[in-house]
C-alpha cells in the first residue's frame, strides 16, 4: 500500500480497525504479495510480455497482445475498485455495529442503575419494618392485642406490610431480569463491533493489496505495451507515432463493439429485475430471468456535509422528482475537480461519495457503496434514464462484482469521482472506460 494513496483515509472506523485487528492478530504486520490468482489481469499482461518477446510474432499476434494487455489493465483496476467498494460496505457494517453496542451498553447501565434503585427500595422497606415491628406475625399480632379492634388494626398493618415487601421483591426479581438481558444484549453488541472491525480491517487489507496490484498491473501493461507498438513499427515498416494512431483506431473498434453489446443488452431489458431493493417491487422481461441477490438491510440515516441540510430516513422507494434529480444532478457538477479519495464524502470522494452527498443534497440518504447503492435503489432501463439516476459499472455486468457509480447528468454524460489519481469530472457513460461493464439499469434513489 502506497502511503499517497491509503495514508487520507477519513473513516473513523479505521482507527478501530486497526486496534481491533492488533488486539486480534487478524492480519500479519508486513501484507502479503499478491498472486495472480488472486486478481485478474497478472496473467493476461504475462502471456503478452511473452508474445512481445517472441521475435516470431506476427502482426495480428501483437495486435491480440496488445488488446489483452488494455483487458488485463481494465480488469485489474477494476477488481481493486471492487474491493475497495467491499470495504466501503464493512466499514458501513463497523460503525453500525459500533453504534450499535454504545446504545446497548447504555440501555444496560440503565437496567444496573434501576436495580440498584429496585434493591435499595427494598432494604428500606425491610429497615422500616424492623424498626416497626413489622416482624410479628399473624398469630403474634392476635395474643399481644388490647381488644378487638386493635387486632382488626394489628392484623391490617401487618397485610399493608407484607403486601408491600412482596411488591419490592417482585420489583427487584424483574429488574433482575432486565438487568441480566441488556447485560447479555450489551456483551453481544460488543463482540459483533469487535467481529464487524475485525471484518473491516481485513477488507482494508485486501483492498490495499488489490491496489498495490493493479498499480503493477498498470505501470507493467503500459511498458508493456510500448515494446509492442515499437515491435509493430518496425515489422510494418512504420513510425512509433503511425503505429499508435493505428492501435488507437482498433481501440475506438473495440469500443464500438462494446457500445454495441451493451445496447444489445439494454434492447432486451423491458423492466428491472428485483434485485432486493427496499423499493416496490419490479419484474422481467419474459427473456430475462430475474437475477439474484441478498436483500439489502436498511441502514440508519447518515449525518451529511455540514453543507447540506438533514437528509429523510432511508426509504429507496424510488419516490424521488424529477427536479430533485436535477438539483442533485447540478449539485454534482459543483464538484468537478474534486481529488479522489477511498471514503471520502468531501472535500475529496470516491465514486460512492460523490453520489451520496449530491443526492443528500436533496435530502434524500444513500448508502456509502456502490454495490450498496445498486441494492438500495430503484431501477429503470439505460433508455428511462434522466438527470440523478445513478449509472453502475460491474464486472460481466454482475450485480455482486459492481465496482463503479458516476451520476447522471444528461445528454448522454455521467459526472463521476472515477479511481486514484484522478479528479471528479463528466465524460460520455458509454465510453471507452468500464463500457463493457456497464450495468443495463440505472439507479433512481
Amino acid at each position: 500500500m502506497t502511503n499517497r494513496l491509503f495514508g487520507r483515509w477519513a473513516h473513523p472506523v479505521v482507527a478501530a480497525c486497526a486496534i481491533a485487528l492488533a488486539a486480534a492478530g487478524a492480519v500479519a504486520t508486513s501484507p502479503r504479495t499478491a498472486d495472480a490468482v488472486d486478481y485478474p489481469g497478472l496473467a493476461d499482461i504475462a502471456a503478452a510480455k511473452a508474445a512481445v518477446s517472441d521475435a516470431a510474432a506476427t502482426v495480428a499476434e501483437l495486435d491480440a497482445a496488445v488488446a489483452q494487455l488494455e483487458k488485463a489493465r481494465a480488469d485489474s483496476q477494476n477488481a481493486a475498485l471492487l474491493a475497495a467498494d467491499v470495504y466501503l460496505e464493512a466499514t458501513e457494517v463497523a460503525e453500525r455495529a459500533q453504534r450499535q453496542s454504545v446504545a446497548a451498553s447504555a440501555r444496560a447501565d440503565d437496567a444496573a442503575l434501576a436495580l440498584d434503585e429496585a434493591r435499595g427500595d427494598l432494604g428500606a422497606i425491610a429497615m422500616e419494618a424492623y424498626r416497626s415491628g413489622g416482624s410479628f406475625t399473624s398469630i403474634e399480632a392476635i395474643l399481644d392485642a388490647d381488644g378487638f379492634d386493635d387486632v382488626v388494626a394489628r392484623s391490617e398493618d401487618y397485610t399493608r406490610a407484607a403486601a408491600e415487601v412482596d411488591s419490592a421483591v417482585q420489583q427487584v426479581r424483574a429488574t433482575e431480569v432486565v438487568a441480566d438481558t441488556m447485560s447479555d444484549f450489551a456483551a453481544d453488541a460488543a463482540q459483533q463491533a469487535i467481529d464487524a472491525a475485525d471484518a473491516a480491517a481485513a477488507a482494508l487489507s485486501k483492498a490495499e493489496d488489490a491496489q498495490r496490484v493493479a498499480e503493477q498491473a498498470v505501470a507493467d501493461a503500459q511498458a508493456t505495451h510500448e515494446e509492442a507498438v515499437a515491435r509493430l513499427a518496425q515489422l510494418q515498416n512504420t513510425t512509433v507515432q503511425l503505429e499508435q494512431q493505428r492501435q488507437a483506431g482498433l481501440a475506438e473498434v473495440r469500443a464500438q463493439s462494446e457500445r454495441e453489446a451493451l445496447a444489445e443488452a439494454v434492447a432486451n431489458v423491458e423492466q428491472p429485475p428485483d434485485l432486493g431493493s427496499t423499493g416496490g417491487t419490479t419484474t422481467t422481461s419474459a427473456t430475462t430471468p430475474p437475477a439474484t441477490t441478498s436483500p439489502a438491510t436498511t441502514p440508519p440515516a447518515d449525518t451529511p456535509p455540514a453543507s447540506t441540510p438533514p437528509p429523510t430516513e432511508p426509504s429507496g422507494s424510488g419516490s424521488t422528482s424529477a427536479s430533485q434529480g436535477q438539483a442533485a444532478a447540478n449539485f454534482a457538477m459543483t464538484l468537478v475537480g474534486s481529488p479522489y479519495q477511498l471514503g471520502g464524502e468531501g472535500p475529496a470522494y470516491d465514486c460512492s461519495g460523490l453520489t451520496k452527498v449530491s443526492w443528500g443534497s436533496q435530502g434524500v440518504y444513500l448508502p456509502h457503496s456502490a454495490r450498496s447503492q445498486y441494492t438500495y435503489v430503484d431501477h429503470v432501463p439505460l433508455s428511462q434514464m434522466r438527470p440523478g439516476d445513478l449509472v453502475f459499472y460491474g464486472t460481466n455486468r454482475d450485480p455482486n462484482q459492481i465496482f463503479h457509480v458516476a451520476i447522471y447528468i444528461g445528454n448522454g454524460m455521467v459526472m463521476e469521482a472515477k479511481t486514484y489519481g484522478s479528479t471528479a469530472g463528466t465524460r460520455a457513460y458509454d465510453s471507452s472506460w468500464g463500457a463493457s461493464s456497464l450495468m443495463p439499469y440505472a439507479g433512481r434513489p
